[in-house]
């Protein structure tokens, strides 16, 4: 497949430089999932006809260097952190666009918005979506409801376990535990007993096209027991949770207005973040059909098999077309070619 089979709009050159940019620098489940994905992106623009180095970043960002020797017309960015910190993924994606190259998926400045899932929620609350109530000190929380401690910028799984899930008395000690042993910043987010979805939005050339909802499922965990995806169900090969939550595509007739709820939902928090490239949004529903925004999560794994992109596939897009369609919104589609 060359760049100008995917579709008519009009290519890059063959053997241009589209240069792949990581950020993984160390050796847990979470950052060779990152190299992983950052060698299947290039070996799709390989693919596509360009010529697709790949650079990974170090906390210094001393390679952006290496990056400009390379020409490149595009900079893919898969950037999702720096020395392993998650708050540093925007501080990449604004280093990388001074550099005046296009540049895919969300932009520095919207990362360190919607990254933050404070500050993420604080932007949906006061634009009127549904978020469960937070805290980042748990002084302010009391009794016995669930509450559900998180990394601030982290990605969701990272330090997640059941003994994450307290009750409201024991927030505040669990965040104050959490700063003694975590080097990352943590808050308490009330816990919706429920169902698990999610929809992903990406870029087209007249807006955000969302694709259908998908649902997370927790098969064979106890009646009453805590369900939620942490570390080891994403991570852990070896685990329970590993095995035990697949994800469902095919739906009964009576979900369909949740499912079109759901999505109109996501395409409306694309547009009010005025956001670009392609995201996840992340839900959950509680026992009276309400969905709640957990999170949106900017420029999600791109690997064959992550949720992000099976999701798309599953729409009859191609894993190329994918791809080649994140280069065009980076170029702003009419740039391709010119």
């Amino acid at each position: 497949m060359t760049a100008a089979s995917v579709d008519n709009t009009p290519s890059l050159n063959q053997g241009d430089v589209v240069a792949v940019v990581h950020g993984a620098w160390g050796d847990s489940l979470d950052e060779e999932d990152t190299r992983i994905q950052a060698s299947e992106v290039a070996e799709s623009l390989t693919r596509l006809g360009m010529t697709a180095p790949i650079v990974a970043l170090g906390p210094d960002l001393e390679q952006l260097s290496a990056i400009s020797q390379h020409n490149p017309k595009v900079i893919f960015n898969l950037v999702e952190g720096l020395g392993g910190l998650g708050r540093r993924a925007h501080e990449a994606a604004i280093r990388l666009a001074q550099m005046g190259i296009p540049i895919t998926g969300v932009s520095g400045g919207l990362q360190e918005v919607v990254n933050s899932k404070v500050s993420c929620k604080l932007a949906l609350q006061a634009a009127g979506f549904p978020t469960p109530p937070w805290t980042t000190t748990g002084t302010d929380v009391s009794g016995d409801d669930l509450w559900i401690v998180k990394p601030v910028w982290e990605h969701g799984s990272l330090d997640m376990d059941e003994s994450s899930v307290v009750k409201g008395s024991e927030v505040a000690a669990a965040l104050a535990k959490r700063r003694v042993i975590s080097p990352h910043d943590h808050f308490a987010e009330r816990y919706v007993a429920g169902r698990e979805f999610n929809c992903s939005v990406v870029a087209g050339p007249t807006g955000g096209q969302v694709f259908g909802a998908v649902e997370m499922l927790f098969v064979d965990y106890p009646d009453q027991g805590v369900r939620i995806i942490d570390y080891a169900a994403k991570w852990d090969a070896a685990s329970f949770g590993y095995h035990h939550t697949p994800r469902r595509f095919e739906f009964s007739p009576c979900d369909e207005p949740l499912l079109k709820r759901l999505q109109t939902i996501a395409l409306d928090v694309w547009q009010m973040f005025a956001l670009e490239g392609y995201v996840r949004v992340d839900f959950r529903v509680d026992a009276e059909n309400q969905p709640w925004i957990l999170e949106v999560n900017a420029n999600p794994c791109l690997s064959h098999d992550a949720g992000f992109v099976v999701t798309v596939l599953r729409s009859g897009i191609n894993y190329d077309a994918l791809i080649w369609r994140l280069v065009q919104a980076a170029l702003g589609w009419t740039a391709l070619g010119s």
